[in-house]
């Protein structure tokens, strides 16, 4: 593909995906829902894994995301490490449950220590994901969204079976 055309797709993905999200926070204020999601602090050694979202001020995370229905907790963090990072996962433990009240609904974060079982594979062509790698974690990249700091802050002083606010 050359670079014209492959910039014009990302350009295209990059509007959609913020279009998406920008629709989405609207409709959880007007609904209020109470949602359920998971995150994964992944590690390679002594890496950390991240995933780069395709907008935002702080793009940087932890890989995570919504728990489908019928779907148990720890099967979708496997999932979202596997569609978010492109690699498989085991999970160690839960790490804490976190709860965000902000923006006029009620979201709980489960999130889960895991070992991963190879390489970062960032997604092509994705709408959500641009990047996903493992890094050192004094090293995670400066513009990583706050809820996936203080994360990685608790891994770093060995807490966990935490309660806290995202």
């Amino acid at each position: 593909m050359n670079h014209i055309a492959h910039g014009m797709r990302e350009g295209g993905l990059t509007l959609a995906y913020h279009t998406i999200v920008t629709v989405r926070d609207g409709l959880r204020r007007l609904a209020r829902p109470t949602e359920l999601g998971v995150r994964a602090v992944v590690t390679r050694g002594d890496r950390l894994l991240m995933v780069r979202h395709r907008s935002g001020p702080t793009p940087w995370s932890l890989p995570g995301g919504g728990v489908n229905r019928g779907e148990d907790m720890a099967t979708a963090a496997l999932r979202e490490v596997r569609e978010e990072g492109g690699c498989d996962a085991q999970i160690q433990r839960l790490f804490g449950v976190y709860y965000n009240h902000n923006y006029g609904f009620n979201n709980h974060v489960g999130v889960f220590l895991c070992d991963a079982l190879g390489e970062a594979r960032p997604p092509v062509g994705d709408l959500e994901i641009v990047d996903a790698r493992f890094f050192l974690p004094q090293d995670v990249p400066a513009n990583t969204e706050a809820g996936s700091l203080r994360r990685i802050a608790e891994f770093r002083q060995g807490l966990f079976g935490l309660a806290l606010p995202w």
